[in-house]
């Protein structure tokens, strides 16, 4: 009986045409769905770049406000003399 329903279903242009569109629609969403979860990933993966970048930023203008204080120092000993 399941048979001669889905023989009846496939050669019935209108049904038929409806499954191809359920089926096409099904297709589109996996791909959007990929495609959304690639770009939440490489947004994952930008965002931690810029969180490294930020703190070797930081780090850097520790490094720098350091050799400012010791330019400062010397030439404050350097005056001195």
């Amino acid at each position: 009986m399941v048979v001669s329903e889905l023989v009846r279903m496939s050669e019935d242009i209108v049904t038929r045409q409806a499954y191809q569109r359920r089926q096409d629609e099904i297709i589109l969403q996996h791909r959007k769905d990929r495609k959304l979860s690639e770009l939440e990933t490489t947004i994952a993966d930008q965002s931690a770049t810029i969180a490294d970048q930020s703190t070797t930023i930081a780090d850097q203008s520790a490094t720098i406000a350091d050799q400012a204080k010791l330019i400062a120092e010397l030439r404050s000993q350097l005056d001195k003399k």
